[in-house]
Protein backbone atom coordinates (compact mmCIF):
# COMPACT_ATOMS: atom_id res chain seq x y z
CA UNK A 1 0.00 0.00 0.00
CA UNK A 2 1.37 3.29 -0.63
CA UNK A 3 1.61 6.31 1.76
CA UNK A 4 -0.22 9.16 0.56
CA UNK A 5 1.73 12.63 0.27
CA UNK A 6 0.01 14.98 3.35
CA UNK A 7 -0.80 18.34 3.46
CA UNK A 8 1.78 18.70 6.15
CA UNK A 9 4.52 16.74 4.49
CA UNK A 10 4.10 19.16 1.29
CA UNK A 11 4.40 22.41 3.94
CA UNK A 12 7.11 21.26 5.19
CA UNK A 13 8.93 20.22 2.20
CA UNK A 14 8.12 23.68 0.81
CA UNK A 15 9.80 25.13 4.23
CA UNK A 16 12.56 23.28 4.18
CA UNK A 17 13.27 24.30 0.21
CA UNK A 18 12.87 28.62 1.33
CA UNK A 19 15.28 28.13 4.00
CA UNK A 20 17.82 25.89 1.43
CA UNK A 21 17.17 28.99 -0.88
CA UNK A 22 17.52 31.62 1.34
CA UNK A 23 20.64 30.04 2.89
CA UNK A 24 22.23 29.89 -0.45
CA UNK A 25 21.24 33.70 -1.13
CA UNK A 26 22.77 34.88 2.16
CA UNK A 27 26.25 32.53 1.38
CA UNK A 28 25.90 34.27 -2.24
CA UNK A 29 25.46 37.69 -1.14
CA UNK A 30 28.22 37.74 1.24
CA UNK A 31 30.66 36.06 -1.43
CA UNK A 32 29.38 38.87 -3.76
CA UNK A 33 30.14 41.38 -0.46
CA UNK A 34 34.11 40.21 -0.10
CA UNK A 35 34.38 40.11 -3.66
CA UNK A 36 33.94 43.57 -3.98
CA UNK A 37 35.84 44.47 -1.16
CA UNK A 38 38.54 43.07 -2.01
CA UNK A 39 38.91 44.42 -5.46
CA UNK A 40 38.42 47.67 -4.00
CA UNK A 41 41.59 46.80 -1.58
CA UNK A 42 43.53 45.45 -4.54
CA UNK A 43 42.55 48.48 -6.91
CA UNK A 44 43.55 50.83 -3.99
CA UNK A 45 46.82 48.99 -3.58
CA UNK A 46 46.47 46.87 -1.15
CA UNK A 47 47.75 43.02 -0.93
CA UNK A 48 44.84 40.18 -1.78
CA UNK A 49 46.96 38.48 1.69
CA UNK A 50 46.01 41.99 3.99
CA UNK A 51 42.71 41.64 2.95
CA UNK A 52 42.09 38.00 3.78
CA UNK A 53 43.71 39.14 7.51
CA UNK A 54 41.96 42.21 7.48
CA UNK A 55 38.04 40.97 6.22
CA UNK A 56 36.43 39.37 9.70
CA UNK A 57 36.94 42.69 11.19
CA UNK A 58 35.56 44.86 8.19
CA UNK A 59 32.71 42.47 7.55
CA UNK A 60 31.86 42.46 11.22
CA UNK A 61 32.36 46.27 11.40
CA UNK A 62 30.29 46.63 8.23
CA UNK A 63 27.60 44.27 10.05
CA UNK A 64 27.48 46.76 12.93
CA UNK A 65 27.05 49.59 10.21
CA UNK A 66 24.11 48.50 9.15
CA UNK A 67 22.59 47.58 12.44
CA UNK A 68 23.39 51.35 13.44
CA UNK A 69 21.56 52.35 10.29
CA UNK A 70 18.48 50.30 10.50
CA UNK A 71 17.69 51.58 14.58
CA UNK A 72 18.45 55.00 13.46
CA UNK A 73 16.43 54.88 10.68
CA UNK A 74 13.90 53.09 12.70
CA UNK A 75 13.85 55.95 15.50
CA UNK A 76 13.62 58.17 12.88
CA UNK A 77 10.14 56.80 11.96
CA UNK A 78 8.94 56.68 15.53
CA UNK A 79 9.98 60.13 15.58
CA UNK A 80 7.89 61.27 12.42
CA UNK A 81 4.92 58.68 14.01
CA UNK A 82 5.11 60.78 16.56
CA UNK A 83 4.79 64.16 15.46
CA UNK A 84 2.35 63.75 12.92
CA UNK A 85 0.19 61.78 16.13
CA UNK A 86 0.78 64.62 18.14
CA UNK A 87 -0.50 67.08 15.26
CA UNK A 88 -3.35 64.82 14.59
CA UNK A 89 -4.43 64.97 18.77
CA UNK A 90 -3.91 68.57 18.67
CA UNK A 91 -6.65 69.40 15.98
Amino acid sequence: MTERYTLEQHEAHVEAEEAKKAKEEEARRARMEKTSAKRAWVTDGGREADFEAAWPKMRDDARRGRIQSAERRAREGQKQHSQIYSSLQRR
